[in-house]
């Protein structure tokens, strides 16, 4: 999802981390040098928030240091 805007890419591009270049009427989606994919913007507001979401894009966080709770907890 890209701001609000599903793309679909299909099954065979699941799992690769790709690349996606914004542009003021359309996104590009790369893989490598490879261009999997041009579609259109629908919402052409500035994108104000990125949020990535997917295998290996969100690591363990650890809650305080050296894995002791916080005091306000």
């Amino acid at each position: 999802m890209i701001n609000g805007q599903f793309i679909k890419l299909g099954p065979r591009h699941a799992g690769k981390i790709v690349t996606v270049v914004i542009e003021d009427t359309h996104y590009r989606i790369l893989h490598g040098e490879d261009e999997l994919a041009v579609r259109p913007r629908k919402n052409l507001g500035p994108i104000s928030r990125l949020y990535v979401k997917g295998m290996g894009t969100q690591k363990d966080r650890q809650g305080s240091p050296d894995d002791k709770p916080s005091r306000k907890s």
